[in-house]
């Protein structure tokens, strides 16, 4: 599918999954071996396993995971999506490995409180038993005006509603409207954050490994 054609797919509905693997099997193991240390040292406070925020796209010149986030294809749907050179961007990695500590915010069905273009790539095979994505189909332009009006209801972030279960209970929408984005490792897709999402919930035994890239105008 065209640039142009992806890009009219996520301005109607907020999602584009590509439907072939993105990355291929011995690059995604790059993109692992140079995640692995920001992840090995991140802190405990991610719930479902390890999460690390590991700076703009630009600061990994000349790895793989500049030549991934910099290629015509991404950088063409972040311009044609936002009809300008986003002026943010930053990459994000998670491990989920385990279940037991609660439940992440993450895991609610839930819309973004900063609205964000989002590249999500995963990095090993994931179904709907080990953190799958999971979104609601047609739910992007509610989740817009439902974000643009609990944003202008507040300054503070914190006391932002955006979780669909807990702060619009009498719209009726819960996880069991959402499906799963289910893929072997490289499978790429593409969201905006209005869209009803949630995802990182695991089985016991099971795990996950992510990367995204987040852009913003």
């Amino acid at each position: 599918m065209a640039i142009e054609e992806i890009v009219s797919e996520l301005n109607e509905n907020g999602f584009y999954k590509f439907q072939t693997p993105f990355v291929n099997k011995v690059d995604v193991e790059d993109l692992r071996f140079l995640l692995r240390p920001h992840l090995e040292k991140a802190d405990d406070e991610y719930l479902f396993g390890k999460a690390a925020r590991v700076g703009p796209y630009q600061a990994w010149r000349p790895t793989p995971i500049y030549s991934l986030f910099s290629s015509p294809v991404i950088q063409g749907i972040a311009e044609g999506f936002y009809k300008k050179t986003p002026s943010f961007n930053e990459i994000f990695a998670t491990h989920e490995f385990r279940n037991d500590q609660g439940l992440e915010r993450n895991g609610f069905l839930h819309f973004d409180r900063i609205p964000t273009l989002k590249f999500f790539l995963y990095l090993t095979p994931v179904d709907r038993n080990c953190g799958a994505f999971n979104y609601v189909p047609g739910s992007y332009k509610l989740g817009t005006q439902l974000r643009t009006a609990s944003n202008a209801e507040t300054d503070e972030y914190g006391k932002i509603k955006n979780r669909l279960e807990i702060d619009f209970p009498d719209l009726g929408y819960t996880k069991q409207n959402a499906v799963p984005v289910e893929g072997d490792a490289g499978t790429m897709f593409i969201f905006h954050s209005d869209l009803f999402h949630y995802g990182g919930t695991i089985e016991p035994g099971r795990e996950r490994e992510i990367m995204r890239l987040h852009v913003r105008p």
